[in-house]
């Protein structure tokens, strides 16, 4: 921008697609890991390993982006594109989550002596419901909002069919 002003925007949505990531994570290892732990990991996953990731896919300078300009025979002469973190931050989130899950092992008490499962008390269905409410307004921000303009029509075509497919 020529005048200087900073553009929340651009800072905001990379900043939630990269707590996302993290809390895809927290239901990997949810109740089996101390609040500091999960802390620590959501911290080192959100500050080294996803811009790293997020760089090779969505920067015009990332080996895996489509926006290259000279692919160089980079994955099959295409690029990779990704539309609102559908695969960067669901993949970082899940394989960051899959390698919690390994290191932190099952939940103790899920299962008896004989490995069948115990069954595990049921939670508030009151926020079950508000939680699935909020998740299901924020994904029409965050998935249409992922289109980063609205002014040409091309741009809103593209948000509104991500709204109507949400």
């Amino acid at each position: 921008d020529k005048t200087g002003s900073f553009h929340w925007p651009f800072y905001l949505v990379p900043w939630a697609f990269a707590a996302a990531t993290a809390t895809i994570v927290s239901g990997s290892v949810a109740e089996r890991t101390q609040f500091g732990a999960y802390l620590g990991y959501s911290i080192f996953l959100t500050a080294f390993v996803y811009p790293v990731i997020s760089h090779w896919g969505w920067s015009s300078e990332g080996w895996l982006s489509a926006f290259r300009g000279d692919y160089g025979g980079l994955l099959f002469n295409c690029g990779y594109i990704d539309f609102a973190g559908s695969g960067i931050v669901h993949m970082t989130g899940g394989l960051a989550g899959l390698a919690g899950a390994y290191f932190v092992g099952p939940r103790m008490g899920r299962y008896d002596e004989d490995g069948k499962p115990v069954e595990i008390r049921g939670h508030s269905a009151s926020l079950v419901v508000l939680g699935t409410f909020v998740l299901w307004v924020g994904w029409y921000g965050f998935n249409p909002g992922s289109a980063l303009a609205i002014s040409n029509p091309g741009y809103a075509n593209i948000a509104s069919r991500t709204a109507v497919t949400t």
